[in-house]
């Protein structure tokens, strides 16, 4: 079913990117202000979403939410859902000559970064969560420490407090 989701957000992204780039074009632009504010917010939220690629490639989903603390995976997940306008603001609103031309190359950019998008998110999620949301480390609600696979607990306290719970073997 996954596999299902990931294949359809293909034409999803296509179809979201190019009405967005339509909208920055027909709209957005004729509002200098608005089209620079636009375009500077992209610069941000492309460069935090740079940030958090350095990060994952050198700690991993699991180290970088360790570092990070629990706003790692809201964060994350707001740059997933920002990420592919923020490059749209910055290919198409500083854009003055062949618009045409170059909205069907931004259309095309943006549908390739929505993709890889997805497949960050599925493995960051993954990597947190499990693949069914309740095997990762930090897939158990209420839990503040992670803990490994199969649900084991990383700190000698909080094993102790799940004994004293009832909770000791599963």
């Amino acid at each position: 079913m996954e596999l299902f989701g990931i294949i359809l957000s293909i034409p999803a992204a296509f179809t979201a990117s190019g009405l967005y780039i339509l909208f920055l074009i027909f709209v957005v632009r004729r509002f200098k202000q608005m089209s620079l504010w636009l375009w500077w917010s992209g610069v941000i939220i492309l460069a935090f979403f740079a940030v958090e690629l350095l990060l994952l490639a050198t700690l991993g989903p699991v180290r970088s939410r360790a570092v990070v603390g629990p706003s790692f995976y809201p964060a994350h997940v707001a740059l997933f859902f920002g990420g592919t306008p923020a490059l749209a603001n910055l290919l198409v609103l500083r854009q003055r000559r062949a618009v045409g031309l170059w909205a069907c190359a931004a259309v095309v950019s943006c549908t390739v970064f929505a993709f890889g998008s997805v497949l960050l998110q599925y493995a960051v999620s993954e990597a947190l969560y499990g693949i069914d949301g309740n095997n990762g480390p930090y897939s158990r609600n209420g839990d503040i420490e992670p803990r490994t696979s199969y649900g084991v607990q990383l700190s000698a306290s909080s094993s102790a407090k799940r004994r004293n719970d009832g909770l000791g073997s599963r």
